[in-house]
């Protein structure tokens, strides 16, 4: 008898449980990704907006919208106030907020939930306080977020134009952080496309000088120019030996700015201790550069370093400075206004600092010292506003937790303000409805005797729409406590 003898089976049956196991894993983590993304808050999202790539809502929101749990409070106070406006059945117009509204991957860490929550309690605060008066027409404020990294600055630019004639939209403010898409923002909504009108824009803390011409922008912060002029003029009868560290990235050009700035400001090149020093933030990896940068620190020994770079970055600089090996050299650090929104006491460098012989400096927008200096430079109704004393709805300390020292709030209000101000000469005193036309052209007046008073300063802007005369102030930061007022450059 024959014995049958039975093949083996073929091997794609052997291994047919890997490609299923390969689905199933595919499944799973397309589950992970998608289902959340999904799912999450879909809520936050109603009124208008829309989920862009990184998951963030951004375009136009009048208050109905959540762009995250840590700001809902102030979205929905902002809400109240434009619904309050519309039912008051008096002329009205819109001012948007163009900022970021989330604080969202951004590494480089210049937009931070603190500053968001200052800047919108700033604006609200504005807000309020034009509305306080009998004069018209009544202010709505409406957000807009571009993304932390302004990503989605054309969706929003786009929205704004399609909606401006419904939401009656006469100017734009905000727009605080000197990135390309900021600056194309400013472009695009100023420019003369023939397809749309230009808007009129009102920027806060955008510090860069190498702006878009046009005689539709206002901002109401110093350009970096002036900063780096100021640090340069405080150490001007000091007789120190300078270190510049320079950051070379493209995309933002905030360091490289300062550092051409206030190399400028010492023709004879002998106060400095050797080249600048480079370091390219777009790269990531901060704390490897800067760990090379301390041999030339010790071997060149500055006793000033000028950091031109982002707070963030100061931070990371100022940790491994903190751990160089000269570390009997006193050093003294000085940067500009990007360093407030960075605290020292919830970062290593502040631990790092603790007998590391660094003085830490930096030139910045608002101090209350500075105030009671010179009050005759000041909006007097404003800094009571901002005073921690301050009694009534239509005060900073009702919505916020009163800090002023990372300059985000005041500088916010005062782009605000100045909207308003165009608004209302505009409108004029026969309460003439205006159009974003008519702001347009009363932009253009905001200097010489039509010039008022903000809580930064005094608001008088020249042919290029930057502001003439502002005061920028010396500081010293201190480790879990408010900068120390030095002087006013």
């Amino acid at each position: 008898m024959t014995t049958l003898i039975q093949p083996p089976p073929p091997s794609y049956r052997k291994w047919w449980w890997v490609p299923a196991a390969l689905l199933v894993v595919a499944l799973v983590v397309a589950a992970v990704i998608v289902l959340p993304r999904l799912f999450r808050e879909d809520i936050a999202c109603e009124g208008g907006a829309v989920r862009d790539e990184s998951g963030q809502c951004v375009r136009i929101s009048d208050g109905s919208v959540s762009f995250g749990t840590e700001i809902d409070d102030l979205v929905q106070l902002i809400g109240d106030e434009n619904t309050d406006v519309v039912e008051e059945g008096e002329q009205w117009v819109s001012i948007v907020l163009l900022t970021p509204m989330m604080a969202g991957d951004n590494e480089d860490g210049f937009v931070t939930m603190a500053g968001i929550r200052h800047r919108l309690a700033g604006a609200h605060l504005a807000q309020l306080a034009a509305n306080e008066t009998s004069a018209t027409p009544r202010i709505r404020l409406l957000l807009a977020n571009p993304n932390s990294d302004f990503s989605s600055w054309e969706a929003v630019v786009e929205e704004i134009q399609n909606r401006r004639a419904d939401e009656r939209i006469v100017a734009v403010t905000g727009i605080s952080f000197s990135l390309e898409g900021a600056l194309n923002t400013i472009e695009r909504l100023t420019g003369p496309p023939p397809e749309k009108k230009p808007i009129g824009v009102i920027a806060s803390t955008l510090t860069i000088d190498d702006l878009p011409t046009t005689r539709g922008f206002l901002k109401v912060s110093p350009p970096a120019e002036e900063h780096a002029r100021a640090a340069a003029d405080y150490l001007a009868d000091r007789d120190e030996r300078i270190m510049i560290v320079r950051d070379d990235n493209e995309i933002d050009h905030y360091g490289r700015t300062l550092a051409d700035a206030f190399e400028a400001q010492f023709p004879d090149d002998s106060r400095f201790a050797g080249r600048p020093q480079p370091y390219n933030a777009q790269f990531g990896h901060v704390a490897n550069a800067f760990r090379t940068i301390m041999h030339s620190v010790c071997n060149q020994k500055p006793s000033t370093i000028y950091f031109a770079g982002r707070g963030a970055d100061a931070l990371e600089f100022l940790n491994e400075l903190a751990q160089r090996e000269c570390r009997d050299l006193p050093i003294q650090v000085i940067t500009a206004d990007d360093m407030p929104y960075h605290q020292l006491s919830e970062s290593l460098a502040g631990k790092a600092l603790e007998g590391a012989n660094i003085t830490v400096r930096y030139t910045g927008h608002v101090h209350p010292d500075a105030w009671h200096e010179n009050p005759d430079g000041f909006d007097l109704y404003a800094i009571d506003q901002f005073s921690p004393g301050c009694v009534g709805e239509i005060c900073y300390s009702q919505f916020s937790d009163g800090g002023v020292h990372d300059f985000a709030a005041v500088m916010e209000y005062d782009a605000v303000k100045t909207a308003v101000q165009a608004i209302r000469n505009a409108s004029g005193p026969h309460h003439t409805p205006v159009d974003s036309d008519a702001v347009l052209q009363a932009m253009l007046q905001l200097h010489s005797a039509v010039a008022f008073d903000g809580a930064s300063g005094k608001l008088d802007f020249d042919d290029n729409g930057l502001p003439i005369d502002k005061p920028i102030l010396i500081l010293e930061a201190q480790n879990g406590a408010p900068p120390v007022y030095l002087e006013s450059r």
